[in-house]
């Protein structure tokens, strides 16, 4: 699911980028080392293969073509560090309530909390509580 930039502080980006440098460009849910700003996808591979060998597998995945056999495709996504909110409010960015995470732990934690995301979306819109 995109990001509503509306829902958003202005100082964002700010924000985002001092969560990641406390964690040190780590995801702080599987500790995955993630791409660096201004890192190119040789330097991000290089890093990985050279100082993370436990994640190196992680890197690509082998498709088998029908024409060329098997290929080798980069899955740098996984690559990515993101900023979560904990609990799923994108105006309350307390450092308490953000973690950095890579995209697949960002992904999980979205999955469990779509009943959640639900519920303060229907609010944001005007439904109103019951409770």
């Amino acid at each position: 699911m995109p990001m509503d930039r509306t829902l958003y502080p202005r100082d964002w980006d700010t924000i985002a980028r001092a969560i990641k440098d406390a964690a040190n460009w780590t995801c702080q849910g599987c500790g995955r080392p993630c791409r660096r700003p201004g890192e190119s996808d040789m330097e991000l591979c290089d890093r990985i293969i050279d100082h993370f060998p436990q994640w190196e597998d992680d890197l690509a995945v082998t498709i088998d073509d029908p024409e060329q056999g098997p290929i080798d495709v980069l899955k740098l996504g996984r690559f990515t560090l993101t900023v979560a909110h904990l609990n799923h409010i994108p105006q309350d960015c307390r450092p308490e309530n953000l973690k950095a995470l890579c995209a697949p732990c960002h992904c999980r934690m979205d999955l469990k909390a779509m009943a959640t995301k639900r519920r303060l979306k229907a609010e944001r819109l005007g439904q109103m509580k019951l409770f």
